[in-house]
């Protein structure tokens, strides 16, 4: 059978250009606020914003500075109308009785609501909730190879009641790794497959980095959480093979619209904008349709608290308003947690 993701398209899967700017005009979030999470003595990272019990929770990483001798962990802030948050501490820490993640455990909330207007309320399969994460055995910021893990809990807020596999759920060594993806896996988005597109109850997109050292986003596929296959020969975002000026398309979170569009948020690192979000389209999970226009936030040169990245988005949609939470690195070495909002 020809792989699905070389199917062409049909009427069925092409998104016009007309509703590609209809869901960029939805993203639009002019007003930046700047920081929401910083932290003294440690660079924050990658959000994950969900709702749980009628109050707004945040998954996001910490590294300490000196990343020589520290690697990820996650954290967790919350906050009442997502614009003030205060936080809580660790969630996920490293561990020295681990094997394959005692030094790196990077986790994303797994299973939110992906509709508009939904919040990302967090979900629970088998009375548990569920975190996905980036691990490995190594110190320092991201060192090959890193793998992905899963973690179930009755509380997604309490540290302590975490259980993670023993092994990684997908790993760069895998017998089945693809081609640019057998160096190092990174952010994973794990979400329900409702309408069973892919002919499985859950998918994940994450993005990796092979032979090349460039990032794609590539997709996998389970009916239990615990045994995944990849899904498809090929990423289902590729910007960097054909494009020498891209480098990275990364760090994947989903969103639904009423009338069954997928909106893939992600970051691409360029020449053109430098690390910047951006949006992607499908109506199957399958073929995605790219937005060519402005990223939905970007760097600017101007503003000393963002002029090297602005990168690594996770949208909330609540109440008629959009508030695109995003990493913001300046040149002068700060890299925080910020908010742009629509109002």
């Amino acid at each position: 059978m020809k792989d699905c993701l070389e199917l062409n398209q049909d009427k069925d899967t092409v998104v016009t250009q007309d509703r590609m700017i209809d869901v960029r005009n939805t993203l639009d979030t002019k007003v930046l606020r700047g920081v929401v999470v910083e932290l003294k003595d440690y660079f924050t990272d990658c959000p994950s914003v969900f709702r749980l019990d009628n109050k707004w929770y945040m998954y996001f990483l910490a590294i300490s500075k000196d990343t020589k001798v520290s690697g990820y962990e996650t954290h967790i802030a919350v906050s009442d109308d997502l614009l003030n948050w205060s936080y809580l501490g660790p969630i996920l820490k490293r561990e020295k009785n681990r094997s394959w993640d005692s030094k790196q455990i990077a986790g994303y909330a797994a299973l939110y609501d992906t509709g508009l207007g939904k919040g990302c309320r967090l979900n629970r399969y088998q009375d548990n909730y569920w975190v996905s994460y980036l691990g490995g055995f190594k110190d320092g910021y991201e060192p090959d190879p890193l793998s992905i893990g899963i973690a179930k809990s009755k509380n997604p807020t309490d540290c302590k009641s975490f259980i993670r596999l023993d092994e990684p759920i997908l790993s760069p060594c895998d017998p089945d790794s693809r081609e640019y993806e057998t160096k190092t896996l990174y952010k994973s988005t794990i979400i329900f497959d409702d309408n069973k597109l892919t002919s499985h109850r859950f998918v994940m997109f994450y993005n990796a980095k092979g032979f090349d050292n460039k990032e794609r986003i590539y997709s996998a596929v389970s009916d239990d959480l615990i045994h995944w296959k990849r899904f498809g020969k090929k990423p289902v975002i590729d910007d960097v093979t054909n494009n020498p000026d891209c480098y990275i398309t990364a760090d994947p979170m989903i969103l639904k619209d009423k009338d069954g569009l997928y909106i893939m948020n992600f970051m691409k690192y360029d020449k053109q904008h430098s690390a910047h979000d951006t949006f992607a389209c499908s109506y199957d999970l399958l073929n995605w349709t790219e937005w060519t226009g402005e990223p939905t936030i970007a760097p600017d040169k101007n503003n000393p608290d963002q002029d090297l990245f602005a990168h690594k988005p996770w949208i909330i949609t609540w109440q008629g308003h959009v508030y695109h939470f995003y990493c913001a690195c300046s040149k002068n070495n700060r890299r925080y947690i910020a908010l742009a909002t629509d109002f």
